[in-house]
């Protein structure tokens, strides 16, 4: 038995951006922490005689608690605007290899409530709960992890140009079907499904060999044979 192996780990809660609807986006400074505390799954139950006979789960929320020394001046007219607006917003988790990039969708907060002591700095604490929207080939969901490690530097520069902004270009939060596209156009070997029962696969030449007119060869990692007639594939 040994426990010498690398161990993955995050800490440290940096880069806050917050993203409101209808306002340039603002750098959340001072974030302290941000506890992600999913609402509980509803479960219905069906019973005949006595004997369940179904069992149906549906997902909760993402939810939680912001808690900040500082936060954006423009949040206190949305906390205070009659029905409280929803916004967006993202921050960074570190890692031994690179970092996480959460996405926050429809996010509306409501403050825990406040207290000052003299001797003592002063932080503040909301708690948010989000409305989910349309992921591409997944379910509704209000939260997005980018893993950096596992993607290309040119991808991630793109993907940070958008969400943080460059010298041209506003920071905006991203829909997930434009998050999706950004990745897919930065693959390496790119596998579009062209709806018809087709697929087109687009790569280097060292990727993508023809062994003769009608048949081809893919050497990559995404493309993980089954058997000699099946395999499965997808953008790199």
């Amino acid at each position: 038995m040994s426990w010498d192996h690398i161990h993955e780990y995050e800490i440290g809660l940096d880069q806050g951006v917050y993203y409101p609807q209808d306002a340039p986006a603002e750098p959340w400074n001072g974030l302290i922490s941000v506890d992600e505390l999913p609402s509980d799954e509803s479960a219905q139950s069906r019973y005949i005689d006595g004997v369940k006979t179904l069992l149906r789960r549906r997902p909760g929320e993402f939810a939680g608690r912001i808690e900040a020394y500082t936060y954006p001046s423009s949040l206190d007219s949305l906390i205070g605007s009659r029905g409280r607006k929803s916004f967006g917003f993202s921050y960074r988790i570190t890692k031994p290899d690179g970092y996480l990039i959460h996405l926050v969708y429809n996010l509306k907060i409501s403050p825990e409530g406040f207290f000052w002591d003299q001797s003592e700095s002063t932080s503040f604490v909301w708690n948010f709960t989000t409305s989910p929207i349309p992921v591409p080939g997944a379910r509704a969901s209000a939260h997005l992890i980018i893993d950096t490690s596992k993607a290309y530097s040119t991808t991630v520069e793109d993907f940070e140009n958008v969400i943080y902004g460059d010298e041209s270009t506003h920071a905006r939060l991203p829909l997930p079907d434009e998050v999706l596209e950004i990745f897919e156009e930065n693959s390496i070997l790119r596998v579009i499904d062209n709806g018809d029962g087709t697929w087109t696969a687009i790569g280097p030449d060292d990727v993508i060999t023809f062994l003769d007119p009608t048949t081809f060869e893919i050497t990559w990692p995404s493309a993980v044979y089954i058997d000699s007639d099946s395999y499965t594939i997808h953008s790199l």
